[in-house]
């Protein structure tokens, strides 16, 4: 297995023919967490969703590469990118919710996943899949199985699309803001637990968040996009300390401060 999980160079993403993300470069090794941080509109979904192979209708990568694992994603076909999606990779939307069925029972969908990928009995599918709903924050995970979307909260369905991304294990998971729908105190939860199956397993995240305390806390690397482009990258502590663009100054200079203090070292 590769060393390095991710790498990606010179990436070049346009939206019919418009450039919308410019020579982006990155390399992340096995069981490292990257969180990319910027304003709205600044390219960070554009990035992750050109490594799921997800760009919408009209965009495309216009120059450079991804590699994962050792793989370049480039041209892989439909079905290639169905077995690799869920398994090896996975991604947390913005929206989980939209991502669901809206027709089908929460539990069908994950025995769906689960079968799509790997030889389980309904039994066998319905237990880990409560499992992994309680290490979200939802308990009740027998009642949620029986339950369609529109029955759950707008929470309580982020918080399965975040159970059925980290359900197989996959070396790489994505995460666009995924806890943004989140009370605070589940919020914490959902990120331990992330990271807690990212060191279990030796993943890999890549994280979008437009909150620098949560990147300062995840990443062992932080990119930081401005109007497509990376402005500042580096360790925690250089992005923190050391920032190198104005623009990485005036995020830190966002965060409120709360008793004369800036909670985000």
């Amino acid at each position: 297995m590769a060393d390095n999980v991710l790498s990606v160079t010179n990436l070049h993403i346009a939206y019919q023919g418009k450039p919308a993300v410019m020579d982006v470069n990155f390399t992340l090794e096995r069981g490292k967490v990257l969180c990319i941080v910027g304003e709205s509109g600044s390219g960070k979904t554009t990035v992750i969703r050109a490594l799921m192979g997800l760009l919408p209708v009209g965009g495309e990568v216009t120059e450079g590469s991804i590699v994962f694992n050792g793989r370049d994603l480039a041209n892989l076909s439909k079905s290639e990118w169905r077995s690799m999606r869920g398994k090896d990779m996975a991604m947390i939307f913005q929206d989980s919710g939209s991502a669901l069925d809206p027709i089908q029972r929460i539990g069908k969908q994950f025995r769906e996943l689960f079968r799509s990928h790997v030889d389980m009995t309904n039994d066998e599918c319905d237990a880990k899949a409560i499992a992994l709903l309680e290490s979200v924050a939802l308990p009740n995970g027998t009642d949620i199985l029986h339950r369609y979307p529109h029955e759950l909260s707008g929470g309580q369905r982020q918080r399965v699309g975040i159970a059925m991304a980290m359900a197989l294990d996959p070396l790489l998971l994505i995460g666009d803001e995924p806890t943004s729908a989140l009370d605070v105190t589940t919020q914490s939860q959902v990120v331990l637990e992330m990271l807690e199956k990212a060191k279990e397993h030796n993943s890999t995240i890549v994280m979008v968040t437009h909150n620098l305390g949560v990147a300062a806390y995840m990443a062992d690397y932080i990119l930081v996009m401005q109007n497509g482009r990376v402005v500042d990258a580096g360790s925690p502590k250089d992005i923190l300390e050391n920032p190198s663009s104005d623009y990485t100054k005036q995020l830190k200079n966002a965060v409120p401060t709360l008793g004369g203090g800036r909670y985000i070292e």
